[in-house]
């Protein structure tokens, strides 16, 4: 079924002058809450989604944790296939990316995911592009390496980062520190959700079984997905440490939200990324958008409603 058949399903529809271009990367299998936020981007008919990259998450790999070395970004380009399946959709892209992050900057891993940002970014339409970022910067920083006149043809919007102006990182920034490095000192607009931010974007799991799971297939599998992960992160981890037992942060949904009505609260940065995470300021005036602030009730509430139109509860 194509997407605009299950858009249909809303009961409206956005003047084409409001539209965006979304490419949509993200590392779905590395936990479950990028589900979340890809199903959010493409029930959201004021995104017309070219296409969704999947990422690796090596860093877990490479000690030993989520399978072999190299193998995570199939993982995740697994997962997307499932996502679309159960929603229904056969007529969005999905595109692998690297397979490991940026040894340094002479030696690019292979990144059909980054091709695609060039192709898509060189596309003469006068529609806006935007590339919302859920995970590692590598495949954008790819393509920035390869083809630079494309930085001022799309704007990145980028979950990660540790909290200003001290920074130290988070999971994303740890995945591949050179590709933030290369995004960060490029002339691409770039729009930074931190840390302190995107971790506030909390769900309990009785609104997920009350509110996801009974719409489709795909709600289902979403709330199985987040409890199943949660029991499992509960058997790993200490009595006083995260997961908290019966809430989880499905952290990449700010991607939706600033492309939504460019909601939220922020402030610009002259921030460059030092190679223990922590921010330094950039010497050629570049600013970066930096939120400070998400509007957590209206993309909550915007998802659980697209959610329930676009399929009947079972």
């Amino acid at each position: 079924m194509k997407r605009e058949e299950i858009l249909a399903r809303l009961g409206f529809s956005v003047p084409d002058i409001k539209k965006k271009r979304v490419i949509v990367h993200t590392d779905l299998a590395c936990e479950a809450d990028d589900h979340f936020a890809v199903v959010h981007h493409l029930l959201t008919p004021s995104e017309t989604v070219a296409g969704v990259i999947a990422g690796h998450f090596e860093y877990y790999a490479s000690r030993g944790l989520q399978g072999k070395r190299f193998t995570t970004m199939e993982q995740s380009c697994a997962v997307g296939e499932k996502i679309l399946e159960l929603m229904g959709i056969d007529d969005i892209p999905l595109i692998k990316g690297a397979k490991r992050e940026i040894p340094d900057r002479e030696h690019l891993p292979d990144s059909p995911g980054a091709d695609f940002i060039i192709a898509e970014a060189l596309e003469e339409d006068d529609t806006p592009l935007f590339i919302a970022l859920q995970g590692c910067l590598t495949d954008l920083a790819i393509a920035l390496v390869k083809e630079p006149g494309i930085a001022d043809k799309l704007t990145a919007i980028w979950i990660g980062g540790g909290k200003y102006p001290d920074g130290n990182g988070d999971f994303n920034m740890i995945q591949d520190v050179l590709a933030a490095q290369i995004v960060f000192e490029s002339n691409v607009p770039l729009w930074q959700i931190p840390s302190n931010v995107y971790g506030k974007m909390n769900i309990t799991l009785s609104e997920l079984v009350a509110k996801v799971k009974p719409y489709g297939a795909i709600g289902k599998y979403l709330a199985d997905e987040m409890i199943g992960f949660n029991d499992l992160m509960g058997k790993l981890t200490g009595r006083n440490t995260f997961p908290h037992g019966e809430t989880w942060s499905i952290g990449d949904q700010p991607t939706v939200s600033v492309l939504l009505q460019n909601a939220g609260v922020w402030h610009s940065e002259y921030a460059t990324v030092n190679d223990d995470m922590t921010y330094g300021k950039s010497v050629s005036g570049r600013e970066i958008r930096v939120y400070d602030e998400i509007d957590r009730r209206m993309t909550l509430d915007d998802f659980f409603a697209k959610l329930m139109l676009c399929y009947n509860k079972q």
